[in-house]
């Protein structure tokens, strides 16, 4: 956290948020400043937004600052996808989204406005400028103890935070196991074909191409008959974060 320049409630009120994101369930928690995030040019989000990249302002007029949460996958369990009513849930975003709630709360709770999970801000591009991980070649962000096995939450506040540093290294360096280990070749490095990656395929209006059919089952196999496990073959070939999922019931 780089405190120079700031007020000791700036420093004091972000310490709070992050103890509040820790205790509330939060593996990882960085702050970022709205200018940094509204600096990227404008791109097109093809996972689900469909839309392109919007700022911070279109949210709240005044605002200055995004926390960023990470919450551990530690279990394939959170990998689930869920059909209902002709839409894709994802279980464990209800879960973290209840936690970042309470971040959220707590600043609203002190009189400043906050909106929780912008969608339209890059939540990857948010994730790296606030330290909590590199872009990887999977381009997934990934984490020196979690690897790519995090899941994102933010909220973004016009409450003035002191933001962290940026994660500058690069994690990947020369290892390519994530691009090999895809089984549709949809990876190239840091940049993924949403059209050919059969993750962002599994949407309900989308048809499983039949060349693929197999592969999809494979690796997107069914659990239940509304429910099925989405691939996760370029994490699992990344060599960050396995040692933090291996517990097992006894």
């Amino acid at each position: 956290m780089e405190g120079m320049g700031h007020s000791d409630d700036a420093m004091k009120l972000t310490k709070d948020v992050k103890e509040k994101g820790l205790s509330s369930g939060a593996d990882l928690v960085g702050i970022i400043s709205t200018e940094s995030i509204d600096a990227i040019p404008k791109h097109w989000i093809e996972w689900e937004a469909k839309s392109y990249t919007r700022k911070s302002r279109d949210y709240i007029e005044d605002s200055k600052s995004v926390v960023v949460l990470g919450y551990h996958a530690w279990d394939d369990v959170h990998e689930i996808a869920l059909l209902k009513d002709g839409t894709i849930e994802y279980p464990a975003y209800q879960r973290m989204s209840l936690y970042a709630r309470r971040v959220q709360r707590l600043l609203e709770g002190l009189g400043y406005e906050a909106v929780m999970y912008p969608d339209l801000l890059s939540q990857k591009k948010m994730a790296q400028l606030a330290g909590l991980g590199s872009f990887g070649k999977n381009s997934l962000i990934i984490n020196p103890k979690y690897g790519p096995w995090f899941r994102l939450q933010s909220v973004l506040t016009d409450a003035k935070l002191v933001q962290d540093k940026p994660f500058e290294e690069d994690l990947c360096g020369e290892c390519d196991q994530c691009i090999k280990a895809c089984p549709v070749d949809a990876l190239s490095p840091y940049s993924v074909d949403p059209n050919r990656c059969i993750v962002g395929m599994y949407y309900p209006k989308h048809e499983i191409p039949s060349d693929i059919q197999m592969l999809f089952d494979q690796y997107m196999p069914k659990l239940t008959v509304n429910s099925r496990l989405m691939c996760m073959e370029c994490q699992k070939a990344c060599p960050y974060g396995r040692d933090e999922r291996g517990l097992t019931f006894k």
